[in-house]
């Protein structure tokens, strides 16, 4: 990954600094979306890991290096020559998997005699490589290329250089053979931005398309959470299909449970002052309920919002809605009726008020009808419902929504 910044101006305002990291957790990133997509294969009995044996690995299967980089992939690219390297550590048991493989969002340089890797044998391999590395076979077109990626050691041989020697030294030959009769070369993987579209066109149809960037967030969460770092960073494969599960329920075009509501979110973009002049509150405050407003206020908005949010993903038609608003505005006229009985006769401004309130709180603490079928509505929601419909001027004003028992 290139992560050197050029030379420039001073830098001012919110320009980044030459120290950013950004591109660097850009990175991790791309290589958790990699293992995401490697989870998805993983049979019943299988385990990945993360960095513990490399960037990706299904012991048994298969271990992958993989770079989010920009440069061409040339003969003397240290992301070859280095992973090559990291497979010949004395101790990674490269034999027992069956395919080592370089994943790289580049592509080969035009001269590279890597290009024709991935068709030849181990045999042909080794002579590429050695071609590589002999002097008499490096054309100036090819050097030019090479020393375009090197960066110079301490003792003034290219890094690309040093690794090549390393690599080919004839006292890890054997252990080169192994590591190239298993591997393969991916380039010109996709961006990580264009990797997380394909993630969600392949796998996101059954979720709610605004819902879609949450679940590859909660995903991709999942998968750098510190719980699997503490332990060594292996997601199991019934780990990985639990959360799917969970997500799916949670997040499914057609779900069966009342969607999660974020209401830390949601309290914060309460103006208490913006609200007190709407119909909804001024209702609420003609019965002395001044001390409930806010939380009246937020509850409103968790009803408009996840009603919004279904309409906007399919999940609801208005017929539903409306028949869903209609019940429980026939439910608070005979409520508020019945309870206005109970007044009968009485005057005073103070005790209406003390009743009203009590009716207020009587009907907020009412079990919930579940919305639309939907297991765990919450009550925020159905108070929240209350105030929309008491938000309402209706034609006929026998019809209007009152929390007053006068």
């Amino acid at each position: 990954m290139d992560t050197m910044k050029p030379e420039s101006r001073p830098l001012t305002g919110d320009a980044p600094l030459p120290f950013d990291a950004t591109l660097l957790f850009k990175a991790l990133q791309y290589q958790l979306l990699v293992a995401v997509e490697y989870c998805y294969d993983l049979a019943p009995e299988e385990s990945l890991w993360l960095e513990m044996m490399g960037d990706v690995t299904v012991p048994g299967r298969v271990q992958t290096e993989v770079k989010l980089h920009t440069q061409k992939l040339t003969d003397g690219h240290v992301n070859f020559w280095n992973t090559v390297k990291n497979w010949l550590h004395e101790n990674f048991d490269r034999t027992s998997f069956k395919s080592l493989i370089l994943l790289t969002t580049q592509e080969f340089g035009a001269l590279t005699l890597l290009k024709d890797w991935n068709t030849a044998n181990a045999a042909a391999r080794l002579v590429i490589m050695e071609s590589i590395v002999a002097p008499s076979q490096q054309g100036t077109d090819t050097k030019a290329e090479n020393e375009s990626v090197a960066e110079s050691s301490a003792d003034g041989v290219s890094k690309s250089k040093s690794l090549q020697q390393y690599v080919m030294a004839s006292e890890r030959r054997p252990a080169l053979m192994e590591v190239l009769e298993r591997m393969h070369i991916t380039t010109g993987a996709d961006s990580f931005e264009k990797r997380l579209q394909a993630y969600e066109t392949r796998h996101l149809k059954p979720i709610r398309p605004s819902k879609c960037q949450q679940f590859i967030y909660e995903l991709l969460g999942f998968m750098g959470s510190p719980d699997l770092l503490i332990g060594g960073w292996r997601i199991t494969h019934q780990a990985f299909t639990d959360k799917l599960s969970e997500l799916t329920h949670r997040y499914m075009r057609h779900p069966k449970t009342f969607p999660a509501v974020d209401i830390n979110v949601l309290k914060n973009s309460i103006d208490i002052e913006e609200i007190r002049p709407m119909p909804f509150a001024q209702k609420i405050v003609e019965i002395g309920g001044e001390s409930t407003l806010r939380r009246a206020a937020l509850h409103r908005v968790v009803a408009h919002t996840t009603i919004s949010d279904l309409y906007a993903d399919g999940v609801l038609f208005k017929s539903m809605v409306d028949l869903y608003l209609g019940n429980h505005l026939t439910q608070h006229q005979y409520g508020r009726e019945l309870a206005m009985l109970s007044c009968k006769g009485v005057t005073c401004a103070t005790a209406l008020s003390t009743h009203s309130m009590k009716f207020f709180l009587e009907r907020n603490s009412l079990p919930v009808e579940p919305f639309c079928g939907l297991e765990n509505t919450m009550p925020e929601f159905r108070n929240g419902v209350y105030h929309m419909l008491a938000g309402e001027q209706p034609e006929d004003k026998d019809e209007e929504f009152h929390w007053r028992l006068w």
